[in-house]
C-alpha cells in the first residue's frame, strides 16, 4: 500500500509539472539607501519557458504594477506581506518615472505645464495617448489599440528564459493612507514581495473581433493563466 501511494504522488507531480509551461521567479532583492529619506530597491525577476516548444502570451511583463483586488493589469504585478498578511502596497513605492514626474509637477507653474506633463506621463507609463484621443477619429483609435495589442505579443523559444530589472523607490515612510483605511510598516516584522501575472488572450477581445484574435492565436502557442512568483523578503528595517 506505501509503494502505491508513492507511485501515486509521484504521478500526480510528473502531471503538475509538465503543466507548468512557464516559470515566474525572483532572482534578487537588493536596495540602497542613496539619501537619508529614501530607499532604493532593486527588483530582479525572469520569465522561463520550461517546454520544448516556443510559447507566446499577451501582457508586459516588463512592467512592474502593485497589485489590487480589482486589478486586471496585464503587467506583472507585486504583493507585498507583512509576515503572513497581503498589505496595500499601492500607497508604497514609485517608480523612478512616477517619482520624476511628481517632482516636475509640483514645480510646475502653469496649467498648461501640467497639463503637458500629465500627458507625457500618460504615455510614457500606460501606453495611452491622450492627444490621439481627441484628435483621432474611432477608427482610427481602433487600429492605434489593435497594434498595441499586436506590440503586447512575448514569444519564448524553447527554454529561453527573459531577464527583467525593475527600481522601485520608498520614502521612508512607514504609515499611509488609501481612501479610509490606514496602513503601519512595522519595522519588527519581515516583509516578502510576490510577483504574479495574469495571462489570458480574452482580455484583448475588445480589440480585436474573433476572427483576429482566431488568425493570431492559430499561428502561435499562446498560454493562459495567472503564474505567481516565490517569494523574497524585502528589507523595510
Amino acid at each position: 500500500m506505501k509503494v502505491i501511494r508513492i507511485l501515486f504522488f509521484l504521478y500526480i507531480n510528473t502531471l503538475l509539472g509538465q503543466s507548468q509551461q512557464i516559470e515566474l521567479k525572483i532572482d534578487s532583492v537588493t536596495y540602497l539607501d542613496s539619501i537619508p529619506t529614501e530607499r532604493k530597491f532593486t527588483i530582479n525577476y525572469h520569465i522561463e519557458n520550461l517546454t520544448n516548444k516556443e510559447v507566446s502570451l499577451f501582457g508586459y511583463p516588463n512592467n512592474l504594477t502593485p497589485y489590487t483586488r480589482e486589478s486586471m493589469a496585464k503587467t506583472v504585478t507585486y504583493k507585498i506581506y507583512q509576515e503572513e498578511e497581503i498589505i496595500e502596497c499601492k500607497g508604497i513605492f514609485n517608480s523612478k518615472l512616477r517619482k520624476e514626474f511628481y517632482k516636475n509637477f509640483e514645480a510646475a507653474k502653469t496649467q498648461k505645464e501640467k497639463d503637458s506633463l500629465l500627458h507625457l506621463f500618460l504615455k510614457k507609463e500606460m501606453n495611452f495617448d491622450y492627444q490621439s484621443m481627441i484628435t483621432k477619429d474611432e477608427k482610427e483609435l481602433l487600429e492605434n489599440e489593435k497594434k498595441l495589442v499586436l506590440n503586447s505579443i512575448v514569444s519564448l523559444k524553447p527554454m529561453e528564459k527573459i531577464l527583467y530589472t525593475k527600481t522601485l523607490y520608498w520614502d521612508k515612510k512607514r504609515y499611509y493612507k488609501i481612501e479610509d483605511n490606514e496602513y503601519y510598516i512595522n519595522e519588527d516584522k519581515p516583509h516578502f514581495i510576490e510577483l504574479s501575472i495574469n495571462l489570458a488572450k480574452d482580455n484583448y477581445n475588445y480589440n480585436l473581433n474573433a476572427e483576429e484574435l482566431k488568425k493570431i492565436t492559430g499561428k502561435l502557442n499562446f498560454i493562459q493563466g495567472t503564474f505567481t512568483s516565490n517569494k523574497m523578503e524585502i528589507n523595510f528595517n
